[in-house]
């Protein structure tokens, strides 16, 4: 990996004697396998590579960044992205990057996951344990990757880092609109529960058969650790200093205040063993563990440097990307590895204890009608199942959670004491390790 953090060197060196103050080159190796499957047969097999340089330059206030991927002319490409950011015009919100004598973790990528040729078998464990469980019809996803990173700035970082994930989502059918999703995420492909994931998509598959029209009305809602991913997925964004600052938060001002029920404790935590584990954010501090919400009081939004100076306080180390994407805004401070502290209840005890609700598997499409205030809504997918008097009496279907996301998060009373990694497509994401919870009291409408 030296040679990556070498690279990144030679670039932030070139970059400066060009005439940038401030300089952040990461780069990066990476190696996918994917393996695709449906109609419970595998049919796709492919696999690639990438290698290709982030880099981001500041000459004053005037900032520019790239994904530079011609790798033999890095170079020539640092040097144009100097001269074009001495032309660009000023970033009033830059307040400089991260700077320090840093000390990292030292990180290592499981060698089997590394190692591995081919992962099929594990795709055809799961397609044997879903239809073990009843459903006819199994498909999904594998990916296997490994990442290789090094960076260097002008503040003073310089590391470099390696991880390795299986990312297994099964999706089984029992009829075509009886369906259950589950996932297995893991940084060793020793903890790779390919059968396990499949047995639980085909057992949810056949719970869900013959769903009636979901009624309308107040309803507790128990949602699994999947549905929950995405629901993380929308509330760390809000709590990006990033999006408070820009009005698009239902956190503005709310510091020290409650914003979820006692049973709630949110961190984000790229520390631990996790397919999303990383030794630095993207200005290269050194990544730890932040506490957002402890008790259901919000204690910190997530900052890079230029937030945390706007906020007057120091940065989580949450810095993103520099580089724009299709779902994020360049610089924006961005959740790692989001965790939901476990509570005391088991699953089953969630269910029993609930008079009437709906237990949710999966959801999608979580949009926001006012960003400032909270008020969304979220379209359950896969398994929708009915409860009366602490039992499961059968499945729905074409509903809608439309609510508000702070009373969501104050509603909650139950929190499973088991928790696992999930991470699926753009929804679940990112990677985060999530119990189940039982939220009371939610409005459903009808998606349709």
């Amino acid at each position: 990996m030296s040679e990556l953090k070498d690279i990144a060197a030679h670039l932030v060196d070139i970059a400066g004697r060009e005439g940038a103050d401030d300089v952040i080159a990461e780069a990066t190796d990476s190696r996918t396998h994917l393996v695709r499957f449906s109609n419970s047969e595998i049919d796709a097999v492919n696999s690639w590579e990438e290698s290709y340089v982030q880099m981001f330059v500041a000459v004053g206030k005037r900032t520019l960044a790239s994904d530079l991927r011609d790798m033999g002319n890095l170079d020539s490409l640092v040097r144009a992205l100097v001269s074009s950011a001495g032309r660009a015009p000023e970033n009033k919100g830059y307040g400089g990057i991260a700077s320090g004598r840093f000390k990292y973790r030292p990180c290592r990528a499981d060698r089997a996951i590394v190692n591995i040729k081919d992962p099929s078998k594990h795709v055809h464990d799961s397609i044997s344990a879903a239809e073990s469980e009843g459903a006819d019809n199994v498909g999904g996803t594998l990916y296997i990757r490994h990442t290789r990173t090094g960076i260097a700035s002008t503040g003073g970082a310089l590391a470099s880092d390696e991880s390795a994930a299986a990312e297994l989502s099964v999706r089984a059918f029992s009829q075509p609109e009886a369906s259950g999703q589950a996932v297995s995420c893991t940084s060793r492909l020793s903890s790779l529960a390919a059968g396990r994931a499949g047995a639980r998509a085909g057992e949810l598959s056949v719970k869900a058969k013959d769903p009636v029209q979901g009624e309308q009305g107040k309803f507790d809602i128990i949602i699994e650790p999947l549905f929950l991913g995405s629901v993380m997925h929308s509330t760390m964004r809000r709590m990006s200093a990033l999006y408070v600052d820009i009005g698009m938060s239902m956190y503005a001002k709310k510091i020290g205040k409650k914003v979820a029920s006692k049973e709630v404790t949110i961190v984000d935590d790229p520390t631990i063993p996790s397919i999303s584990q990383r030794a630095f954010d993207h200005e290269g501090m050194p990544t730890r563990r932040n506490v957002l919400v402890k008790d259901g009081v919000l204690k910190t939004y997530l900052h890079g440097t230029s937030t945390a100076k706007r906020f007057k306080t120091k940065s989580t180390a949450n810095a993103g990307t520099f580089i724009p994407t299709l779902f994020t805004i360049p610089t924006e401070p961005t959740a790692f590895h989001p965790v939901v502290e476990p509570g005391d209840w088991k699953t089953d005890e969630i269910i029993s204890d609930t008079k009437r609700g709906l237990y949710l598997n999966n959801t999608w499409y979580t949009r926001y009608q006012d960003y400032s205030t909270g008020e969304f809504s979220t379209i359950p997918r896969d398994a929708i199942l009915r409860i009366e008097d602490g039992e499961i009496v059968g499945a729905a279907k074409n509903i809608r959670v439309s609510d508000n996301m702070l009373n969501l998060w104050k509603s909650v009373d139950a929190v499973s004491r088991s928790s696992e990694e999930v991470f699926w497509w753009d929804e679940a994401s990112p990677p985060s390790t999530l119990p189940t919870l039982r939220i009371r009291q939610m409005n459903i409408t009808r998606s349709s």
